[in-house]
Formats: structure tokens, sequence, C-alpha cells
């Protein structure tokens, strides 16, 4: 049964592109490997849990190498372990396929398939491996936070360089989002890896602070935009990260991926629920470095939540449509709530992937905690946002009331763990009045 699901959403994913798929593969995955590793935490008796076969019993045998490494720590020793393993099996494909005409449909995608029981399928249902590709991809020496300070240890007491890390993680995320094609997955690495340099090089030149000696005493003066122009550095750095990406054209690989343009001609489009994956990796910057997403934050969520992108001074510009909800520069109500549903998704999804990695990651507990609910406090004005858009957009007759739902419930959720603020608290209130929803 547990064989026959996996290739259900295996396929369901492939043909639909729906991101809440993969999401639902991931957590059916990852649920039965925690019964069977820790049966006791899940109600079942020890008798009855010594029955249970090993975890690699449900996977295929030729990858239990692979199994030991996606579930084992997170770490950056680790991620070198998981890139060699796939850049291993891409160098035997391509010896392979030097012989042979017939591709190993065992790595690699053909004519946009690949069997279920693929490397590239069972790396996709540990998605943590991604988010921290990411880190690792922005991650440079003088990043700060709770991660970049944890990390920054281990590459020290390992001695692997940062560079040789963003590289592997270039590598790593282009292969899992191309995997069909050689020539465009290599460029579509290089496309990344130049994004990291750049990120790097604006990181390094953007001055943090000025010093002047006054009775020898150090005073410290905010950079001003003339200090950034003298530099020849943009003085918002996100802007500048995501135009670099959008330019590049890195997401030209991905047919769900629709312009701005296009998606306001087609009044069915529903970001919420298209495959944009490869948008999550400017999510990296926000891990490693959030203290230098400030005001950015929205433009940042946006853009990886719906490809748009939203200049540094459209972020406060007020539709006359939604009044009240900035940044939503939509041309008619239902882009406007796709763009809402699509933003509220992105952040509820990602945070429990990253809930999920820092678990892994931080040795401490309250690290953890302290790191989640940085992140959570960083994103929750723009999923305020969304909540809110969607609560005037929409009636109990609306089509997408299932999501509203949905949404209800996450946010019931965070409520229960004491993750929600008072305006949460409001937003909940009042999607039970309007939605007759169970408290």
């Amino acid at each position: 049964m547990f064989m026959e699901m996996r290739s259900l959403f295996h396929f369901w994913f492939l043909s639909t592109g729906l991101s809440s798929v993969l999401e639902l593969h991931s957590a059916v995955v990852s649920s039965v490997l925690d019964i069977l590793l820790k049966p006791m935490s899940w109600g079942i008796s020890i008798e009855w849990g010594q029955t249970f076969p090993f975890s690699h019993a449900y996977f295929p045998r030729e990858q239990s190498d692979l199994l030991v490494i996606l579930t084992g720590p997170l770490s950056c020793t680790s991620f070198v372990h998981l890139v060699s393993y796939i850049s291993g099996l891409v160098h035997l494909d391509k010896t392979r396929t030097s012989h042979s005409s017939q591709k190993n449909l065992q790595l690699q995608p053909s004519k946009g398939l690949v069997k279920y029981n693929s490397v590239w399928s069972m790396i996709m249902n540990f998605p943590v491996w991604f988010s921290f590709a990411t880190t690792l991809l922005f991650h440079r020496e003088g990043s700060q936070d709770y991660l970049s300070e944890t990390l920054s240890k281990e590459i020290i007491a390992e001695s692997i360089s940062d560079v040789s890390l963003a590289q592997r993680a270039a590598f790593y995320l282009s292969w899992v989002l191309w995997p069909s094609n050689d020539d465009q997955c290599q460029m579509l690495a290089n496309n990344i890896l130049e994004l990291s340099h750049s990120w790097a090089r604006n990181n390094k030149k953007r001055p943090s602070y000025h010093t002047s000696t006054v009775n020898h005493r150090r005073e410290l003066r905010i950079p001003t935009a003339g200090d950034s122009e003298k530099l020849l550095v943009p003085t918002n750095p996100v802007s500048s990260l995501i135009k670099i990406f959008d330019d590049r054209r890195v997401k030209l690989f991905s047919a769900t991926a629709i312009s701005q343009v296009e998606a306001e001609e087609l009044s069915d489009f529903r970001p919420s629920c298209h495959n944009l994956l490869h948008l999550w990796i400017l999510l990296g910057v926000l891990l490693v470095s959030s203290s230098c997403v400030n005001e950015s934050c929205d433009m940042l969520l946006r853009y990886t939540s719906t490809g748009q992108v939203l200049e540094s001074n459209e972020v406060h510009i007020k539709t006359k449509d939604h009044v009240g909800n900035d940044g939503f520069a939509a041309s008619c109500r239902g882009i406007a709530e796709r763009w809402a549903l699509s933003g509220a998704y992105l952040i509820f999804g990602w945070l429990d992937i990253v809930e999920d990695m820092s678990s892994v990651i931080f040795d401490c507990e309250d690290i953890c905690h302290r790191f989640v609910s940085q992140l959570r406090t960083k994103t929750g004005p723009y999923l305020l946002k969304c909540v809110k858009l969607l609560l005037e957009v929409l009636d109990e007759a609306d089509q997408d009331r299932d999501y509203v739902i949905d949404l209800h419930n996450r946010l019931l959720n965070w409520n229960k763990n004491g993750q929600c603020c008072e305006a949460f608290k409001d937003v909940i209130l009042q999607m039970n009045k309007k939605f007759n929803l169970p408290l």
C-alpha cells in the first residue's frame, strides 16, 4: 500500500505540478518513517513496534545508502556526502548513455517523466535538504544570525570552504529542479552560483557602519544612500538579488512560472497550487541573514510566492480595488485572491520545513525555538496581509472557501501552540464569524 501510494502521489505531482501534492507526499513519507523509528510516540506498543520491518524495506534496496543520508543528521558534512552520491550517479548515467542510446531512467526523467522509485523521486520526499541547500548557497563568512553561527562553527571545525559548499548547493538545487537535461542543469547551476557570488559581493561592499574618532571614542553612524552610491552598491541588496535572479532567467526551466502579464490574462491561474519551488531559492537569504531583510521582506515573500517582481517603492502602494492591502497591485479580484492564497501557503509550508530542519540542526531546543520564532515574526506581517485580503474578497459561497478553512485550521494550530499574536487571534475570530467555522 505504501509503495502504491508513493507511486500515485509521484505521478500526480508530475502531471499537475501541484505543490500541495508534493507537500502531502513528503508528509506521508516522513510520518511512516517516524512511526517505524519511534512507534511508541505514536501510541504503538513495544511488542507491536518490534514486529515492524526496518525503514529500508519500504524503499528500493539499491537506495539504502541514500536513505541513510537523507534520514541522517542535517549538516554540511552530510550535504557533501549527499552531493557526492548524486554526482557519482550522474557520472555513471553519462557513462551508460555513451555506450547505449537508452537513458538510465532510475536516475533521470525522460520526456518529463521519471519513475517513482528513482533517486530524484526519493530526494523530492525530503524537502528539508532543498532548504538547507539554499542556506549553504548564501552563507558566507561574516553572515550573522542563529543559523549562520551554527554553520560557521561546523565549517571551521571540518575545514570546509563556504565557497565549495555554495558550489555544491548550486549543483544540488539545479539537479533537483531540472534533472532531465544535463546542459540546462549546468547552465542553471552556473546562474545560481553567480547569484550567490553577487550576494556575497554586495554584502561585502555594503557598509554596515562607519566610525570616526571623537575624543578617542568610536561613533556609530547609519549608512546613507550616498555612501552606497560611492561604493556602487545598491541601497537595497534584496531588491538587487531579486532582479538578478529574474533577469538571468533562472526560472526558465519551469513551465509553471508564468509572468505577471500572462497571469493577469488567465482568470483561472492559481499560483498557490502550482510548483514554484525554484523561487524558494531566494528564501535562503532569509534563513542565514534575516537581519539584512527588513523592509524588503514583503518584496521577497511576494516574489517567492508568485514570481512577480515588486519594486521597493511599490510595497507601500494601496490599490483602489483593495484599499488597505499594501502591495497587492492586482487588476481584478480573482488575481488578488490568488496572490493572497499563494503567499499564505508559501509561509505556512516553508515554516513547517524550517521547523523540521532547525530541530535537527540546533543542539539547543531554546535556540531552535528562538530561530523559528524570529522567522515567524519576520514573515508574520505578510501572512496577516494575505489572510486579511482573503477575508475581504471571499464570501461564504466562494469556490475557494475550502482554502480558507484550511488556513483557519493552520492558524488555530499556531494559536494552540502559543505562536499567534493578538492580530492573528482577531483574524481567527473574523474567520469564525464570516464563514461559520468552529473554534
